[in-house]
């Protein structure tokens, strides 16, 4: 070899040799400085400012489980959004476990968190929070209903649920809720269908709230730890001294819930208000002695006092049900409304029938025809009222009362129908404060649409097939006949 080529030799090996060490180097500030980017339209997995400052000062560990099938339409946006969490901070972790896949190791999810599947589990210590599909999106099912594909996502709210979720496992205290007992309430640990509430119970505990039943009978304070009181289906009616501990706790910037059946008339039957006359009509509530009926949303081989309830207000105990258009099913319901003008404060109607709906106030003479007479409650009946402000932030303390006209539909089996779960458990989170409201604005994903013609189908699946290995033989013989000459 000359001597210039050996020269020449030694300086391609050394730029080779630069350039491997140029590109190492590069790969290596790479892996340690980056960006992502956003290049959706609408910012679709751009976190706000909320979300990194909450997750980059995050002092203990969370860990991630996207519990969904691959094929699933929320499949991509979550993991794509949770991968923008971990780049956050180290200490977020996200598992992803495909029930398809790893049949085993899904089954025991399924039984240690009694979870369905699509849902997205945070866990951080021994506190959890589950989300479920329908936290993360609204759908629009139209095209669905009318046989063109599967359901659009119109609002994709994944980053306000896994911010919120976060928070709820991260966060110090653990919020107390008592359920009343000595009054002929069911059981707590009860999963007797439509009487019990042990399904109620996992259901709050599954989302780190501490269940506790309250001996209330004759006691004349509440717990001293207690984050809100639920009254759940009572059969006699409240002593005075617990009557009055309940409306002093309220008084005094508590929380409570009231399930109140309707009350027959019989020997031995309670008053109509269960002795809570006082603690109603100082917040401005009217609980009326009747059983409502609503025609208009009958179901079908059920009987006429099983109320299909869809007309919501606009609070935030009800908002998602209403965008969602899930229907809540109370078994034997009374009406609950505002009382008259003039009362000390402002109840907002939760849930209320068509306008067709009445209550019956002739509760002695069921067993004859029912219909609607002058006496009756007019309809839209309120079956569900809320005393206190709706964009109240959830620290301060001032009352909040809800009050529902049924309590079985938060029994067992009751609460397998999405709309009561959600009635239920929004009344809770509203009432204590559990359910953080971060303040981010769910984002509409681009919808992007492509029809073809059946032909145009055709004349595509033929260029591919025919087309382009076509054109590849054309310019490997023009390359081969250029290099000839």
């Amino acid at each position: 070899m000359s001597r210039g080529s050996a020269a020449r030799a030694g300086v391609s090996a050394a730029a080779i040799a630069l350039a491997a060490a140029i590109l190492l180097g590069v790969n290596w500030l790479g892996s340690r400085h980056w960006s992502r980017g956003d290049w959706t339209k609408t910012r679709l997995y751009s976190l706000s400012a909320t979300t990194k400052k909450l997750v980059g000062g995050l002092s203990k560990p969370v860990r991630v489980t996207v519990f969904m099938d691959r094929d699933s339409r929320l499949y991509m946006p979550v993991t794509e959004l949770l991968s923008r969490y971990r780049a956050l901070s180290p200490k977020i972790e996200v598992e992803e476990l495909d029930p398809k896949r790893n049949l085993a190791r899904a089954e025991a999810l399924v039984r240690e968190f009694g979870i369905r599947q699509n849902t997205v589990v945070f866990r951080s210590g021994d506190r959890k929070k589950c989300v479920e599909e329908d936290k993360l999106a609204d759908f629009d099912f139209t095209g669905a209903q009318m046989g063109r594909g599967a359901p659009e996502i119109k609002n994709f709210k994944g980053e306000e649920a896994f911010t919120s979720a976060i928070l709820s496992v991260t966060e110090a205290r653990t919020p107390h809720v008592y359920f009343t007992s000595g009054h002929g309430e069911a059981s707590l640990d009860s999963g007797e269908r439509g009487q019990g509430y042990a399904d109620a119970k996992q259901l709050l505990e599954r989302d780190n709230l501490a269940v506790a039943k309250w001996e209330s009978l004759g006691k004349d304070s509440v717990p001293a730890d207690a984050d809100a009181i639920v009254v759940a289906g009572p059969r006699t009616a409240f002593l005075e001294p617990e009557a009055g501990a309940l409306a002093k706790y309220l008084a005094g910037g508590g929380r409570v819930l009231l399930l109140l059946d309707p009350v027959l008339p019989a020997a031995g039957a309670p008053p109509a208000d269960f002795a809570l006359g006082k603690l109603l009509s100082g917040n401005g509530v009217k609980l009326g002695n009747d059983i409502v009926v609503d025609p208009a949303n009958a179901l079908p081989l059920v009987c006429a006092e099983t109320v299909f309830a869809k007309q919501y207000g606009s609070h935030p105990i009800v908002r998602s049900l209403s965008a969602e258009g899930l229907p809540v099913i109370f078994p034997l319901a009374r009406s609950v409304s505002k009382a008259a003008a003039g009362s000390p404060a402002s109840p907002v109607t939760l849930v209320e029938t068509s306008a067709e709906g009445w209550g019956e106030t002739s509760l002695a003479s069921l067993e004859e025809q029912v219909k609607k007479d002058p006496q009756d409650t007019p309809g839209p009946v309120s079956l569900a009222v809320a005393v206190g402000s709706g964009d109240e932030k959830p620290s301060a303390k001032s009352p909040r009362l809800v009050v529902i006209g049924n309590s079985r539909f938060a029994a067992a089996g009751g609460l397998a129908t999405a709309g009561n779960a959600n009635l239920f458990l929004n009344s809770i989170h509203w009432l204590t404060g559990a359910e953080k409201q971060v303040g981010i604005a769910p984002k509409t994903p681009e919808q992007a649409s492509l029809t073809l013609t059946r032909g145009q189908v055709r004349r595509i699946g033929l260029f591919s097939v025919l087309g382009l290995p076509a054109f590849a033989v054309v310019l490997g013989v023009w390359v081969w006949y250029r290099r000839r000459d």
